[in-house]
């Protein structure tokens, strides 16, 4: 036991302080630091044109360190269809930062582009968007959206809210977990 109470130490290295506690169970690190969690981001319609440039910024962080050669990249980077009529982008704000989108088509109620940074990943933000995204849609309908196969945590978090693959996606969506193929999966979930 004195060896553990000899073991346990506080250090203090970027703002972070890791204090060891022993008990009769054994040693716990308590980690504390010295900032504050970040604010919870505001989910909202983008207004164009003034976020656009914000949204741009974002998204091109999707290819950091890499080029940009296909025309999707660079329409998905420059937010062409949000520019269209009949498109809604909902993004997650932090102050004047865009820390993520997703775009619908309220005509043919189809979800896409539906980004987070990599930096404010796994937060809930994706989650909200897509709820945003949902109420901006009338009733009854059924909201659409593609996805990779592959794209594990994308496909994950829909099925969380209720997506389904319909036909023979459904049967693909079975595969892609014994296929090292990646394929376009269409997804659906009906709003009541």
């Amino acid at each position: 036991m004195n060896r553990l109470i000899r073991s346990c130490f506080a250090a203090v290295v970027s703002h972070v302080i890791i204090l060891c506690i022993s008990s009769s169970r054994g040693a716990y690190a308590l980690v504390a630091t010295g900032r504050k969690s970040p604010a919870k981001p505001k989910i909202c319609r983008a207004s164009l044109p003034a976020d656009l440039p914000s949204i741009q910024e974002c998204r091109r962080t999707a290819y950091e360190g890499k080029s940009v050669n296909l025309r999707s990249e660079r329409s998905f980077c420059d937010a062409d269809q949000i520019q269209k009529p009949d498109y809604v982008c909902i993004i997650a704000k932090a102050g004047n930062t865009v820390l993520g989108t997703a775009d619908l088509n309220t005509r043919t109620k189809v979800v896409n582009n539906v980004y987070v940074r990599k930096e404010a990943r796994n937060q809930g933000i994706a989650r909200l968007m897509m709820e945003m995204v949902e109420k901006e849609l009338d009733r009854p309908t059924t909201l659409k959206l593609d996805v990779m196969s592959k794209n594990t945590p994308a496909v994950s978090l829909y099925k969380k809210l209720g997506f389904q693959a319909p036909g023979v996606y459904g049967g693909l969506d079975a595969l892609s977990g014994i296929t090292p193929l990646n394929f376009l999966m269409e997804m659906e979930k009906k709003l009541e």
